[in-house]
């Protein structure tokens, strides 16, 4: 069944303008505001879309992910032929991400991911992973508080003004907390808290269940304000 949730207009405009603060609560999960969802961390369908409040050095944005159609992740590497989903991440009009992702049983994996300069909208950087990057694992086994587990991949950076490098790459992934109630502007949940930390990159998310990522932070913030999503 469908679900749907979009916030008022009004009340988007106020949240993506600031006025709303969002907050992990110490609320018991028996709260009635809480709301207990069901289903994989990130309803992985063509036509799922979420909308983000983003806010880093004092200012305030929009981002705005969209699954769409499958089709083969291109590029020169080994994943070339493989079928996944092109997803893209709008940011402004020229500001966007185009990747290539798709379910792996119970993980969404990323293989190649375009990123586009806001000023010309032309692609700055190129990068494609194999096997292939985690983006989430939904799998009961890593929905247990204090587990930890490492990613190792290949990872290929291709700036188009610059020489492609090759590395292999470790992302440490540890599971925070599965029962965390949080506050955004698209409302009140129980979420599992994911920390991925990597070189220098540590980040930590808030997945809800039939939902998908309502929460981030490390270098920015980001917050759900709506979403669209079939499981």
């Amino acid at each position: 069944m469908l679900k749907f949730l979009i916030r008022s207009t009004l009340l988007a405009a106020l949240c993506l303008g600031g006025a709303c603060d969002s907050e992990e609560s110490d609320k018991g999960a028996g709260d009635a505001s809480v709301q207990k969802t069901s289903g994989p961390l990130l309803p992985w369908k063509q036509g799922n879309t979420w909308t983000y409040k983003v806010t880093g050095d004092g200012e305030s944005s929009t981002k705005v992910t969209t699954i769409l159609a499958l089709e083969p992740v291109g590029g020169s590497g080994v994943n070339a032929t493989k079928m996944a989903h092109r997803v893209e991440t709008k940011k402004g009009a020229m500001d966007q991400t185009i990747s290539w992702q798709a379910l792996d049983g119970e993980r969404v994996m990323r293989y190649r991911e375009q990123s586009y300069s806001a000023k010309t909208g032309l692609v700055e950087l190129e990068e494609s992973w194999v096997p292939g990057k985690l983006h989430v694992d939904s799998s009961a086994a890593r929905q247990v508080a204090g587990l930890m587990w490492i990613e190792e991949y290949e990872e290929t950076k291709a700036p188009t003004d610059g020489t492609p490098e090759t590395k292999t790459q470790r992302d440490t992934w540890k599971v925070d907390a599965v029962d965390q109630v949080v506050t955004v502007p698209a409302g009140t949940f129980s979420a599992v808290v994911l920390i991925k930390s990597g070189g220098t990159s540590l980040k930590t998310y808030w997945y809800v269940p039939g939902v998908g990522k309502v929460k981030e932070t490390g270098g920015q913030t980001e917050e759900l304000v709506s979403y669209q999503v079939a499981p």
